[in-house]
């Protein structure tokens, strides 16, 4: 019987897995509420309101089914929900993974985890936002199954290749916890050379057959199906020849740039910088205590190669500067630095020992973790609120245009729409306050997500009722060389709307050429 079913399985259910799902899902709907009951788009999800998401040509091939699983409406209520649940049994499986024993260790995890700053900026794409969770939870899975099972990474390796068919950052995400999981063997489970070598084997396996799945999949989609790769974020320039130094350089410069953004010339610095110094301040200190207390019980060659995997963790995490010198990081592809928040808590996990120096260090980690989760919690609700300026701001030009164009003779002869321009929004709140106060938050910042005539159409479409066609490239071009067009003032000059024949001209500003 299906309750007799559901018992068996409750029973099964361990302790930790319960308090990481839990923490999980209170602190996250803590943070993310507002995102989840408010339909606030960004210029992405404008055009997405009802979409497949069949994004072959970025690479991403499994998207659209994962993605669909919660229809393929921009629902932000029912995609926060089914995020939040992959979220929580991917923080599960992570405190399975680093066999996490304190409940204050599993919580400040779990927390950690779905407050991280990576994870807002996904929900700002809310259509496609329980996707690329769902790519994540497969992520986890597949290290699980590669630790617990001799042949785990088989079916793990699958899981690796629909995770990176999802979103490709799950290759980094990959490397950065299966190095983690490795440091935790080496430093806690002091595990000999021979056994760390079999964990590399397994974990090379895993994801080499993930990737090489992926590869072909890619090469098959490209060569034999004719598809078509989008110039976008270097997919175009995978395999293309790069000099080795240059993405390490860029390595080094986004390292920084995501921890320390404060303490150069051009920002100011923030709790997130002072917190992030912190946290480093805490990792040395663990690292270094740990070992002392430890020293006789582990071998040198293993602290040797556990100080390497932590050098090692920005490389892995920005491993795809690696893989096409056109790629781009932003905040959606950050998870992979979780790691280096999760460090000091594993140190504090472990301690044993009852000394002073350890109880200070304990507290320190769970006090610095703490303020780390409400600032990634301000960060979320800062950028949420941003995000919901830029929607009212679109939303009252838009209705400002769409009344002037009710007032413009014979604009319901119209079919087409020709903008050209763009709209002066701008603030001192959006443009200098918010930005200054949170990371480079990606689909949240800005004044406004009209940038393309296209949003323009759509939002006059959806919200207005009011259907145009684009105009092509070739009339766009004759109406901008046009005497017409250079008669016209700009927005909000009384001509700056004017019907010619089937086609709506709507001059925002001048047009560069």
């Amino acid at each position: 019987m299906p309750e007799q079913l559901l018992s068996k399985w409750i029973q099964h259910v361990k302790p930790r897995w319960k308090t990481a799902f839990l923490s999980t899902v209170i602190i996250g709907f803590l943070t993310h509420m507002y995102i989840f009951t408010n339909a606030i788009p960004n210029h992405d999800s404008l055009i997405n309101i009802y979409t497949p998401q069949f994004n072959f040509n970025l690479g991403r091939f499994y998207l659209s089914p994962f993605s669909g699983i919660s229809s393929y409406f921009d629902l932000p209520w029912i995609n926060g929900i089914l995020s939040i649940f992959y979220l929580a049994v991917f923080s599960a499986m992570i405190a399975e993974l680093l066999e996490l024993k304190k409940t204050l260790s599993i919580v400040l995890t779990s927390s950690l985890i779905v407050s991280f700053p990576a994870i807002s900026a996904i929900f700002s794409y809310m259509f496609t936002a329980d996707g690329y969770m769902a790519g994540f939870l497969l992520t986890a899975f597949a290290l699980l199954l590669t630790k617990k099972y001799k042949y785990g990474f088989l079916p793990g390796s699958l899981l690796v290749y629909f995770a990176v068919g999802i979103y490709q950052v799950n290759l980094p995400l990959l490397l950065t916890l299966t190095t983690l999981f490795l440091i935790s063997e080496i430093l806690y489970r002091q595990i000999s050379l021979r056994k760390f070598f079999t964990y590399v084997l397994r974990f090379f396996a895993l994801t080499a057959i993930g990737m090489a799945l992926y590869t072909i999949t890619f090469t098959l989609y490209r060569n034999f199906f004719a598809g078509k790769v989008r110039d976008y974020q270097g997919l175009n320039e995978v395999g293309s020849a790069f000099s080795l130094w240059d993405p390490i350089i860029r390595v080094r410069n986004a390292f920084s740039h995501f921890f320390f953004r404060g303490f150069g010339p051009e920002m100011p610095v923030n709790l997130f910088e002072i917190a992030n110094v912190a946290v480093f301040a805490l990792l040395l200190l663990g690292f270094v205590m740990f070992i002392r207390q430890r020293k006789q019980a582990m071998a040198k060659p293993m602290v040797a190669i556990a100080a390497v995997l932590i050098l090692s963790l920005p490389f892995s995490a920005y491993s795809l500067y690696f893989i096409s010198p056109g790629v781009n990081y932003h905040m959606l592809m950050m998870l992979p630095l979780i790691p280096f928040y999760l460090l000091p808590i594993l140190f504090y996990d472990n301690f044993t020992a009852s000394t002073q120096k350890t109880k200070l260090f304990s507290w320190g980690t769970v006090l610095v973790s703490a303020v780390v989760i409400f600032n990634f919690a301000l960060i979320a609700n800062i950028s949420y609120f941003n995000m919901n300026l830029k929607y009212e701001k679109s939303t009252a030009a838009v209705n400002r245009i769409v009344n002037r164009i009710e007032q413009t003779s014979g604009y319901e002869n119209a079919s087409k729409l020709a903008i050209f321009g763009e709209i002066a929004m701008e603030s001192k709140l959006a443009t200098e306050d918010v930005p200054e106060s949170v990371p480079r938050m990606t689909g949240t910042l800005g004044d406004t997500f009209l940038r393309f005539p296209s949003h323009y159409q759509y939002m006059i479409e959806n919200m207005y009722g009011i259907s145009y066609d684009l105009v092509t490239p070739q009339e766009y071009e004759s109406i901008l060389s046009s005497s017409v067009y250079a008669d016209m003032e700009s927005w909000p000059a009384a001509d700056s709307v004017r019907i010619i024949g089937d086609t709506l001209i709507i001059k925002l500003g001048e047009e560069l050429e």
